[in-house]
């Protein structure tokens, strides 16, 4: 006996989603992380010293980070450094050095790194700097303002 039912999300007439099984047709229930429904990413290289800004939130939302790569060419004394900033506030996420090795870096976070209200994320090269970065990240409505968010961690 097959039973019909609807999920549907709370407060409303919007059904969660499913799809049709491969081998029956009847519908399946699927379940995905923020990052799977609603991820992008977003590419930034540098091949001199400077600032560039990889994502900028949308208006009033914050950026919660699910990926990062970072991959460049060895360059005596260079780094390369991935922030949140709202040009008043910054949190330094990652600094790679350059010096010895080419880097290397890649981070899936089980989590997120969560940015403030209006925060960017930035790629900066210093020195020689020749670098690329690549970040996974969701748009979020939950956007705390700096004082709170940096209370809150």
């Amino acid at each position: 006996m097959t039973v019909n039912v609807r999920l549907l999300a709370a407060g409303g007439d919007e059904e969660f989603h499913h799809f049709p099984g491969p081998h029956t047709n009847e519908p399946v229930f699927i379940v995905m992380t923020p990052s799977e429904a609603h991820g992008h990413f977003k590419t930034a290289t540098r091949t001199t010293t400077g600032t560039t800004i990889i994502v900028q939130p949308k208006e009033g939302q914050a950026i919660w980070i699910s990926d990062i790569i970072v991959s460049g060419e060895k360059q005596t004394g260079s780094n390369i450094t991935v922030q949140f900033t709202d040009g008043t506030n910054t949190e330094i996420i990652a600094i790679v050095d350059q010096v010895d090795a080419a880097p290397n870096l890649s981070m899936n976070l089980s989590s997120y790194f969560r940015g403030w209200v209006d925060a960017r994320i930035e790629l900066i090269t210093g020195g020689a700097g020749d670098g690329t970065v690549t970040i996974g990240y969701i748009h979020a409505h939950e956007a705390l303002k700096f004082d709170v968010w940096d209370a809150e961690r």
